[in-house]
């Protein structure tokens, strides 16, 4: 996420959006010449593209928003899906540029919508883009209005097809970001820093810089990039040099070396990161600024040893994940994003890979907590729009430290044919003209030993499950490295201890796994044995919706997650922590706290990086046996109530312990908080965790009951409970426990404290907890123009030969001498053709309270026209043409007022004359 910088011209456009689910054409009304003829031009776009399009009824929404998850689940939908219709949608906001900002450049910044979408602003499309993915910016400074005559961004976005094979939501789900420029600026992503390790110790950072002119005046620059560290001390800075005069809408590229000594060193045990500010100086003034974080380190892969970072040999330990979280879908928050990856690194990951999705906020999340990313682009294919969507996925990632690979595909169809072979080869060299110090790879699911395939060109080879394939493929192509870019998709659900297809249920003790997969312990023993294997990213970190292998409807999500889809620990986290982790851990996978008849045979697993385990049933000894490092221990216990412990030795000495209570009666709702505090800048949330336990803290296993979430100063975004079999609603306040916990996802409202109750009223239990929200320093949000539309306006029946009366006397019971007209965009067309004639148009209007500072705003009137209030000329004007009309109000005016309006046809080039516009109040 952007963060807050003083004096840089960036605000948000998250709030106030104006959306509806439905499709609305963006054609004239007709076929006739003079609407195809005006279509053809720009800015005339219609439908809700047109400034004048009455939005009143849509619904008002924020981002982050995927409007999927209010859609029910249907069985006839789409498993991949999770069973939820996505559809197309609209969004529309208008907002005012200051006079000001006439000579800024106006960049709209989207960081990704699903899917398919198109921007249009004041009716001219801008952008068409294809990727639900990818982020992208658009340029709006040419069609941008000034001073008070708003701006209109109107966003289509068709969801109706699918990019990927998994629940996508639809909308725009991430963030939307509007920032002014000088005239003269820095490119949007086009800093560029690399640095390289020279000698022992000293490390030369070449930076380049993109300079652009967007107005047709010549500048003289100079562009000068310092480095800080975190105590903002100087490391050392460069004059960037190669261009000083920048001619009009003309782009260059200025470039400069600084050189550091003994730099602290990014790494995932300290991620260090220094401040890279790049200024842009016009005649000794500052006029723009950009601020990168960078990180020193040094990176390699090789096909003998794997991957080496800072000069030290270490396995990739990494989780594959795709976008969604429980109750929110693809719109979450930055700090659950934030929450997610603290999760998976408790676990011992080091790497994340976005699978199948570039997220600039995840980048920059990785930075700061020390995890490595793999970078994976969505689309295989070498044409002009996706190798253009590459380059900007490599763009907004080549700064971050965190970054170390990135990958061109996943899984394709044409991956071993000499066919892919070129694609690979064209999006590599993308990536390389961009950025040439990251390796290049492919996530193949077959294809790799082929000579003419991808495996050939590429700097690496990604291979998806078939572990046993690593030393034929080894073998074969003893050069180039190898690492498991997706291993295990291993099943589980949480709390589950025995599998029952009819149920859609599967146990957690590492039973099961997809067919092309493996358990976990079979996936991490192929990698840890072989060297070579440069690491694994585990199919997957976390459950998400859709793709339900290997069940359909009721299934709604995966099984896959090491954790559920709320972030609750599975069992899997523990064979993790076991494996990736140093200190001693021993976990119990049984059904023991369920409670069971005295002396039933209960199976027990011990998950363990203990040399020994001794299992013990209320204090004796049961079994004491060598744990096993990849496949553990297990036992057979005859079930007696009261606790079931195990014991794990390293040497001989007792290191660490597990144990397992059998259940009481329910006694109080616990509750867990991802963060402590939250903040008001807007983007912030926090995870309510609720589990139900008995007085001995042990969590009731089996409990289904119905919570109710009660807020203050906080709003709902969703709710879950980690149940893939789950058909509840995503977006409201209640939710079931799933084995006893369930989840909210809350964002503050304002400061002061978010206040969260609670309730289990079917067990007369409930909580409250109360999390501080402190007031910090953000971007300022851009307001929506809110507009009062003046309607019921009716037409006289028949035209004019000379001015007619503005107050003409009308009885009251004539029905028939004014008519009922709407404006919708066009002329009327009684007055089409008709030369000289006037048309008189009236309407009562509710004016409201009294005020200063309102204005009528008619965006499109054609003709002469005068405006009138209770007979008084207000506003004319003689323009055959049009165009916009601004009328200011009079302060004391207020309550109902009649409106007249008189129209004279006098354009003898294009004889149409008319309201098109609809009439609409506004305030300064």
């Amino acid at each position: 996420m952007k963060r807050y910088k003083k004096g840089q011209q960036v605000y948000s456009l998250n709030r106030g959006w104006r959306f509806v689910e439905k499709d609305i054409s963006v054609l004239p009304p007709t076929k006739q010449h003079d609407d195809v003829y005006g279509f053809s031009k720009a800015g005339a776009y219609r439908g809700p593209a047109d400034a004048n399009y009455d939005d009143a009824d849509w619904e008002i929404v924020n981002l982050p928003h995927d409007w999927v998850t209010k859609h029910d689940f249907v069985e006839e939908g789409s498993p991949n899906q999770g069973y939820k219709e996505r559809g197309i949608g609209w969004y529309r906001m208008r907002f005012e540029l200051a006079e000001e900002d006439r000579n800024k450049q106006i960049l709209l910044e989207f960081e990704g919508m699903s899917c398919d979408s198109q921007i249009y602003v004041n009716g001219s499309i801008l952008k068409h883009n294809y990727s639900g993915y990818n982020s992208f910016c658009v340029d709006m400074t040419d069609m941008a209005n000034f001073g008070v005559i708003p701006n209109t961004l109107a966003i289509r976005i068709d969801a109706s097809a699918w990019e990927g094979w998994w629940y996508e939501g639809a909308g725009i789900y991430r963030n939307v970001w509007l920032v002014k420029k000088s005239e003269v600026h820095l490119a949007h992503d086009g800093i560029f820093i690399k640095s390289e390790l020279e000698g022992n110790s000293t490390w030369k950072v070449h930076v380049s810089a993109e300079i652009e002119n967007s107005f047709e005046y010549e500048h003289t620059v100079e562009v000068i990039t310092c480095l800080y560290d975190q105590e903002d001390n100087l490391a050392g800075e460069a004059a960037l040099t190669g261009k000083d005069i920048l001619h009009g809408y003309e782009t260059a590229t200025v470039t400069g070396e600084i050189y550091v000594n003994n730099p602290i060193l990014w790494s995932v045990k300290q991620p260090y990161l220094y401040k890279a500010v790049t200024k842009l100086y016009k005649e000794n003034d500052c006029i723009d600024v950009v601020e990168e974080n960078i990180g020193f380190r040094t990176i390699s892969i090789d096909a003998k040893d794997g991957f080496w970072l800072n000069g030290e040999n270490i396995k990739l330990l990494g989780f594959c994940n795709h976008q969604d979280h429980a109750g929110i879908g693809v719109a979450v928050p930055y700090s659950i994003k934030e929450y997610r990856i603290s999760l998976l690194q408790d676990l011992g990951a080091n790497a994340y890979r976005c699978a199948h999705n570039p997220d600039p906020e995840i980048l920059d999340i990785c930075d700061e907590l020390g995890v490595m990313v793999m970078v994976e682009n969505r689309t295989y294919s070498s044409s002009e729009e996706t190798l253009r969507e590459v380059e900007g996925i490599v763009r907004q990632s080549r700064n971050h430290p965190c970054v170390i690979l990135y990958s061109v595909f996943n899984e394709e169809p044409l991956q071993g044919t000499h066919k892919g072979r070129r694609m690979a080869g064209a999006l590599q060299a993308v990536v390389r003209r961009v950025d040439d110090t990251r390796p290049v790879l492919g996530a193949f699911n077959g294809g790799y030993m082929e000579e003419e395939g991808a495996s050939t060109i590429l700097d690496v080879t990604g291979i998806n499950y078939n572990p046993g394939r690593y030393d034929e493929f080894h073998k074969k192509y003893p050069d180039t490295p190898l690492i498991g870019t997706e291993t295990a998709s291993a099943f589980m659900v949480r709390g589950e201890y025995v599998t029952d297809y009819s149920k859609n249920l599967i146990n957690s003790y590492d039973d099961e796994c997809a067919l092309w997969g493996n358990t976990i312990s079979e996936a991490w023993k192929m990698v840890v044995e072989r060297p070579f294997v440069a690491g694994a990213f585990v199919w997957t970190g976390f459950d998400y919706r859709g793709e339900p292998t290997p069940f359909t409807w009721p299934s709604v999500g995966t099984f896959f997650g090491t954790y559920d889809s709320c972030g609750f620990e599975k069992d899997a986290c523990y064979f993790y922590k076991a494996y990736w982790k140093q200190e001693p851990i021993v976990h119990i996978i049984s059904p023991w706290s369920e409670g069971h008849e005295k002396g039933t045979q209960i199976r027990v697993k011990v998950v363990t990086n203990c040399e020994e385990v001794a299992l013990l049933v209320n204090g004796r000894v049961i079994d004491r046996k060598l744990a096993d490092p990849i496949n553990h221990v297990e036992f057979t216990a005859s079930y007696e109530e009261g606790e079931v412990k195990a014991i794990g030795y390293r040497n001989g000495e007792i290191v660490a312990n597990d144990y397992q209570l059998t259940a009481e009666k329910p006694a109080r709702l616990e509750v867990s908080l991802s963060k402590e505090t939250l903040v008001t800048d807007g983007f912030d949330a926090v995870a309510v965790n609720v589990t139900l336990i008995d007085q001995n803290g042990t969590a009731i296993p089996n409990a289904d009951h119905t919570l109710t979430f009660e807020v203050g100063n906080g709003t709902i975004l969703g709710v879950g409970n980690g149940d893939p079999n789950s058909h509840e609603d995503d977006v409201t306040n209640k939710r079931k426990l799933f084995h006893g916990k369930a989840q909210a996802i809350i964002a503050p409202i304002d400061k002061g404290s978010v206040v969260v109750k609670v309730s289990a009223n079917e067990l007369d239990l409930q909580t409250e907890v109360m999390i501080p929200v402190k007031e910090v320093e953000s971007f300022s949000y851009v307001e929506p123009v809110e507009e009062r539309v003046i309607d019921n306006w009716r037409m006289y029946y028949q035209l004019f030969d000379e001015m007619p009366n503005p107050n003409p006397k009308v009885d009251k019971n004539d029905m028939n001498s004014f008519e009922p007209i709407a404006f919708n965009g066009a002329p009327q067309t009684q007055l089409t053709d008709q030369l000289h004639k006037y048309a008189l148009y009236r309407c009562v209007a509710n004016l409201g309270e009294a005020k200063e500072n309102r204005y009528l705003y008619i965006s499109d009137i054609k003709g002469y026209a005068w405006i009138y209030l209770n007979g008084e000329l207000l506003a004319s004007r003689t323009d055959s043409f049009g165009g916009h009309m601004i009328i200011d109000l009079p302060k004391e005016v207020k309550g109902n007022q009649v409106l007249t309006i008189i129209i004279h046809n006098e354009n003898e080039e294009w004889p149409q004359a008319g309201i098109c516009s609809p009439v609409v109040m506004k305030e300064l």
